[in-house]
């Protein structure tokens, strides 16, 4: 996410020639290499030297990378250390500025890094050990405190810069998420009734605009079944099915809308690419697509023929050239989508 883009020398985040396991980094550039084959090692070496260079140089936590790998990481690499220091990481990270042990500096410890840090954390432990750690508790209480009366976060940032900053959605559906698969003691707790209803609210009163937001609550309905209606998951997942393209993949900026905005005013790329082709795989996987269907199938071909050679899958930002960290992303959600059908060793 934007709040923790202050500008550092790109040689901190992926250095030119850099090495690790075998493995060359270098910045997430349209015109690396595709790999001979696909391989699942490569892909968890690169996002997990990426998680832990971003948690070094900027000591924050971020959508696209380390907060997005606590999701991807619980199904994908359950036992790995990085995985389990980068969520001790995250509480730590929370928990100082909800005691005020840290102190919120431009977006350093804005709402949006609260809330997001606390739902991943949420829905990574309860996928891997169905309890919430005292910390991550606390943390939800917190986001909870700072709901708005419409069930969003008033000053979540909105910069264009999708899918995670440009409106209130996509930390609504995120928490809710997190809340709807949250132990029953839990959700019975007076803060987290009071903020189910508030979630739900904003839900029904603001109809997705995008076919992000509608694989976001397609994700959110498999945990809450209530917030969408059968006829609206079918016309979804029809509407995902339809922009599938020729090579198997989808396009970023397809499942957007007019608030994803370049600063530059070029034109948004429309070939396939990572981030899209693993998001529609993995919520209509969540949504009850067999892994045998050829939807499916196309979309797994396309991922596994299209790994760069150090092991990402490279996404254009939908907002500006230059690092392209929704590649991060896209990784993270390969080996999502990829774990999701079964396609990772075990």
């Amino acid at each position: 996410m934007a709040w923790i883009l202050a500008a550092l020398p790109l040689s901190l985040i992926h250095p030119l020639c850099a090495q690790k396991n075998g493995v060359s980094f270098r910045p997430n550039l349209a015109d690396e290499a595709i790999a001979e084959n696909f391989s699942a090692d490569r892909a968890i070496v690169f996002i997990e030297d990426s998680v832990s260079r971003w948690q070094s140089n900027r000591k924050c936590v971020t959508c696209h990378t380390n907060g997005l790998h606590l999701v991807a990481a619980s199904l994908a690499t359950p036992t790995s250390k990085v995985f389990l220091e980068n969520r001790k990481f995250a509480r730590d990270y929370v928990s100082g500025y909800i005691s005020g042990k840290s102190k919120p500096i431009r977006q350093y410890g804005a709402i949006e890094g609260i809330v997001a840090t606390s739902s991943f954390l949420a829905i990574s432990e309860m996928t891997t050990g169905k309890n919430l750690h005292p910390d991550t508790a606390a943390a939800l209480d917190h986001a909870w405190k700072k709901q708005s009366p419409s069930g969003a976060w008033d000053n979540w940032l909105k910069c264009h810069w999708g899918p995670f900053e440009v409106d209130d959605h996509y930390g609504v559906t995120l928490a809710t998420i997190a809340l709807s698969m949250t132990p029953p003691t839990y959700q019975r707790s007076e803060a987290a009734l009071a903020a189910k209803i508030k979630l739900r609210k904003f839900l029904w009163k603001n109809t997705p605009t995008s076919l992000h937001q509608k694989g976001m609550l397609l994700w959110a309905s498999k945990h809450d079944p209530k917030l969408t209606s059968p006829d609206q998951t079918k016309n979804w997942i029809k509407e995902l099915r339809a922009l599938q393209q020729k090579d198997g993949g989808w396009v970023l900026i397809q499942l957007g809308n007019q608030e994803w905005k370049r600063e530059d005013g070029k034109a948004q790329s429309q070939v396939s690419d990572g981030y899209a082709t693993a998001f529609s795989i993995f919520v209509l996987r969540q949504a009850g697509i067999d892994t045998n269907d050829p939807v499916i199938q196309s979309g797994l071909r396309w991922l596994k023929s299209n790994q760069r050679e150090t092991g990402r899958w490279f996404t254009h930002s939908p907002r500006r050239d230059g690092k392209h960290y929704i590649t991060q992303a896209a990784t993270n959600m390969s080996l999502l989508a990829l774990a999701s059908c079964g396609e990772l060793p075990q």
